[in-house]
């Protein structure tokens, strides 16, 4: 996977309805004094996005360092991964509703079909998916939003608004990590892509707060702080419903892929496990996206965090030592060894007369 093409993977997998709403934006930074906390968030985020690449790419994807990182309780660690990509899938299709509320719920059962047969084809149909729909994304958000505004407002913060800033980027690469994982392992330059999309991600989000901080109370009281700003604006509808599509897609995939493997054998097994998982978190989504927003999001957060932190001690400070030993013996073993080239005259018939021993 090239750059571009995986600096657009990672921003789908992390834009979503509440970012492009507002409404986990600010829940996470508030409305004042946003911008300190957003671009340490964008550090954080970077760090944790090459954490899971890297991981993905020494272990050769999500199964393989989940089994390296976790040994016997891996499977167990994979099944509650599994249990908490219910949340961002029931946010993300109450975001479809919250969109168009008399749509509802047609818009969110057709927006929930349509990401399925793009998650069902795995990797290949997510990236295709992020490929065609992030650059229109990226381009409405810096043409609508107000970056100057953000910068104007800039002010002091309190502890809470760094904990907010760092809780946000811990549950985004908590969320995304599944899928991070096993792009990761065929990602051929992850810190490149992870700066970008980091960069990305953060100035998406100083530009959405800019204009719903210039706005006022209105929009920041609101359920969707960013659509009050754009009311009457098409093109937020049609921004947010991709902004949906390409994370829902992400939160799908490691639901998808335990149905792909419940269903290895029979087909209709994994079709009927499939139908399960759609009806479960539509059912989930029926909470509605300020109330997913505001109470699971922020358990995600922290657990992504501690999940993160886990990671980094076990991989590169208790593992440091071995891995040193074993690069070593492999730079050894490979020394010195070469490949000949081969030819037919090199491989003669096989005289089958017993040998007669020399004086």
């Amino acid at each position: 996977m090239g750059v571009i093409r995986a600096t657009l993977f990672i921003v789908g997998t992390c834009i979503g309805a509440g970012f492009v709403s507002g409404a986990e934006l600010v829940r996470f930074f508030g409305a004042e004094g946003f911008l300190t906390p957003v671009l340490l968030s964008s550090f954080a985020f970077y760090f944790l996005l090459v954490l899971a690449l890297l991981l993905g790419k020494r272990y050769g994807g999500y199964q393989g360092a989940t089994d390296a990182l976790f040994k016997r309780f891996a499977p167990a660690v994979r099944i509650a991964v599994v249990l908490f990509s219910f949340i961002p899938c029931a946010g993300f299709i109450a975001g479809f509703d919250a969109l168009l509320p008399d749509l509802k719920p047609l818009l969110s059962i057709a927006g929930l079909l349509c990401v399925s047969l793009f998650v069902g084809k795995g990797m290949k149909g997510v990236g295709i998916l992020n490929a065609v729909l992030v650059p229109a994304l990226i381009v409405f958000l810096f043409v609508f939003g107000d970056c100057i505004t953000a910068f104007r407002a800039w002010k002091p913060v309190s502890a809470s608004g760094y904990w907010g800033g760092a809780v946000y980027a811990g549950m985004n690469a908590f969320l995304a990590l599944p899928v991070l994982m096993d792009a990761g392992k065929d990602m051929k330059r992850p810190r490149l892509s992870a700066a970008l999309a980091a960069v990305f991600i953060g100035a998406c989000a100083l530009f959405v707060l800019g204009a719903v901080a210039r706005e006022g109370q209105s929009a920041i009281g609101s359920e969707m702080p960013f659509l009050f700003v754009m009311r009457g604006n098409v093109l937020f509808y049609v921004a947010a419903a991709l902004a949906i599509a390409t994370s829902l897609c992400s939160s799908l995939y490691p639901l998808f892929a335990l149905c792909e493997a419940v269903g290895k054998k029979k087909k209709a097994v994994k079709y009927a496990a499939r139908a399960l998982v759609l009806l479960a978190a539509f059912a989930f989504s029926r909470l509605g996206l300020a109330g997913i927003v505001a109470y699971c999001y922020p358990i995600l957060g922290i657990v992504g965090l501690f999940f993160s932190v886990f990671c980094v001690f076990h991989e590169y400070l208790f593992e440091q030592h071995d891995e040193e030993v074993h690069s070593r013996r492999q730079k050894a073993k490979q020394k010195r060894r070469t490949h000949h080239k081969v030819e037919l005259e090199h491989l003669p018939a096989v005289d089958d007369e017993i040998a007669k021993p020399r004086l």
